[in-house]
């Protein structure tokens, strides 16, 4: 059936000129996708696949993802993500690929680093409100968490309705720049996100 496929594909080239061939899923609750190859617009060089784990106490939603790389997100290509306070988190990673059909089996993803790493940060978390909440205490940074981060605003988990949340925590350096614009499942709507660097212990 692929290689099926991959002569209507080539045809398909010949004929219109060429595009990349992406597969293409999304999947809430499962570490991984399948759907179908589809041809991505002119501009796109890039296929994607990608993991997104966003963890409320003991509640997991994974969300697995596939499909034609947005150019403008091509900066999140090969990076993890992660927000962590120790009632909620949020982690993604994304790779990416150029050739056709590239982003095809399981999505492969490198194991979230929970090894501590000697910085700190403020911790609190909230869902009853979207102004802030007060941090009691201290969460020590793992991986390569070196920030820390708060979040205040509305947002949704994937497949809930929107809430209000406040957060801060520790969080990867670049969560504040391309981190919350490169989620698949969670989605960020009115908010205010900070970082600062964590404090070494």
């Amino acid at each position: 059936m692929r290689a099926m496929l991959a002569v209507v594909v080539i045809l398909q080239a010949l004929v219109t000129g060429y595009c990349l061939t992406c597969e293409q899923c999304f999947a809430i609750h499962a570490s991984t996708c399948s759907g179908i190859f589809t041809q991505c617009p002119p501009d796109v060089t890039h296929c994607f696949s990608g993991l997104e784990n966003n963890t409320l106490g003991n509640d997991i939603i994974l969300t697995a993802f596939k499909g034609c790389l947005n150019p403008s997100q091509k900066v999140a290509c090969g990076r993890q993500f992660s927000f962590r306070s120790s009632e909620a988190s949020l982690w993604m990673s994304r790779s990416c690929c150029d050739s056709d059909f590239c982003n095809g089996g399981d999505v492969q993803v490198p194991a979230a680093d929970n090894t501590p790493n000697g910085y700190k940060c403020e911790d609190c978390f909230t869902d009853q409100s979207a102004n802030g909440c007060t941090s009691t205490r201290r969460i020590q940074c793992t991986g390569k968490e070196n920030t820390c981060s708060s979040f205040y605003g509305i947002s949704s988990r994937p497949g809930e309705r929107a809430k209000r949340y406040s957060s801060k925590g520790c969080a990867t350096s670049d969560v504040c720049t391309i981190g919350v614009f490169s989620l698949a499942g969670t989605q960020a709507l009115d908010y205010q996100i900070k970082c600062l660097p964590a404090l070494k212990v």
